[in-house]
């Protein structure tokens, strides 16, 4: 495929994916973004909200996030903080929310884990259910946290991955983690950006145009990133924003 072509499907892709327009999920930092006020946001989470090789090392989607919010309101002082680590899990995530997330004051935090809590491969239906026993727990944990600071928050669903992610990271399982998070959300009354919903209806309608969207197995490409991006820009501000014409990076 010619490069323009490629350039053409990515950006068809990515303003597709681009969210309708909806209440905001995050009034009050909403609020003070169409007032033009400081609005600090922390992404929290794992590699695939980390900048790494996935999405070119220089951005990942908290930059885009902020790229977003920035277009939206621009007389707004807006600061996404990226606190993805490669790796980590809630367990990992908790043992530095102090440092990455609360000190940092925020006004909203996107809470994005899942991927390697779900990575343990074939196990036994006990384990297996003290697992997600804990990941729930540990996301209760994180939103109680990040609200006694005074912070919004929004969970994420991961998105899916290629069928060889298994055995360590089998569809089938991803899926029930993306449920407890949904369950979890209801549970403490927290809205949800839904990935995995999103990025497996895609995957329904048009299997070229998600392969796009990933790097490989399991990390989204950078066309995949300007999705979340959009899809969190439009949780928070209530607004329809799309990234297609996002230029890379400056050198």
């Amino acid at each position: 495929m010619k490069s323009r072509q490629l350039t053409a499907m990515i950006a068809a892709i990515t303003l597709a994916s681009a969210a309708a327009a909806a209440p905001s999920l995050a009034p009050k930092a909403a609020a003070r973004l169409a007032a033009g006020k400081e609005v600090r946001v922390v992404a929290f989470g794992d590699s695939i909200t980390g900048i790494y090789y996935h999405s070119g090392s220089r951005r990942a989607w908290p930059e885009m996030l902020q790229l977003a919010l920035r277009q939206l309101y621009p007389k707004a002082k807006t600061t996404v903080f990226n606190a993805g680590s490669s790796g980590h899990t809630t367990d990992r995530g908790l043992q530095r929310i102090q440092k990455d997330v609360l000190d940092r004051k925020p006004h909203v935090v996107v809470v994005k884990f899942g991927m390697n809590d779900l990575a343990y491969g074939k196990t036994d239906a006990a384990t297996d259910a003290k697992r997600k026993a804990r990941y729930a727990a540990n996301l209760a944990n994180i939103v109680n946290q990040c609200r006694g600071v005074g912070a919004e928050l929004i969970l994420c669903t991961a998105n899916s991955v290629y069928p060889e992610s298994a055995p360590g990271r089998p569809p089938p399982r991803l899926a029930e983690f993306a449920q407890i998070v949904r369950d979890q959300a209801k549970a403490l009354n927290v809205p949800v950006v839904d990935i995995h919903d999103r990025w497996e209806q895609i995957r329904r309608d048009d299997l070229t145009r998600w392969r796009f969207l990933m790097s490989e197995t399991i990390h989204p490409s950078m066309a995949g990133h300007k999705c979340i991006a959009q899809w969190v820009a439009t949780a928070i501000s209530g607004q329809e924003i799309s990234l297609v014409d996002a230029p890379p990076p400056p050198l």
